[in-house]
C-alpha cells in the first residue's frame, strides 16, 4: 500500500466584531402627548442689533477655534 502525506497549511482568520457599532437603543416616551392649543403672538419685535452682536460673537469664537486648530 501506498501512503499518502498529508500537509495542513495554518491558516489565519481575522474576525470582526459585528456588534461594535451597532447597538439598538429604545426610545421611550413616558410623556402623555398633548393635543392641547397653541397660541402664536403676531407682534413679535427682534432687536436686529441684539442678533448682529450675537452673530459677530459667534463668529469671533468660530475665529479663533480655528486659529488654534
Amino acid at each position: 500500500m501506498a501512503e499518502k502525506k498529508v500537509t495542513k497549511k495554518a491558516t489565519t482568520k481575522s474576525k470582526k466584531s459585528t456588534k461594535a457599532g451597532k447597538s439598538k437603543v429604545k426610545k421611550i416616551n413616558d410623556e402623555p402627548s398633548d393635543g392641547g392649543i397653541v397660541i402664536v403672538d403676531d407682534d413679535i419685535v427682534i432687536d436686529q442689533d441684539k442678533v448682529n452682536e450675537e452673530r459677530r460673537a459667534y463668529l469671533e469664537e468660530a475665529r479663533s477655534q480655528e486659529a488654534v486648530d
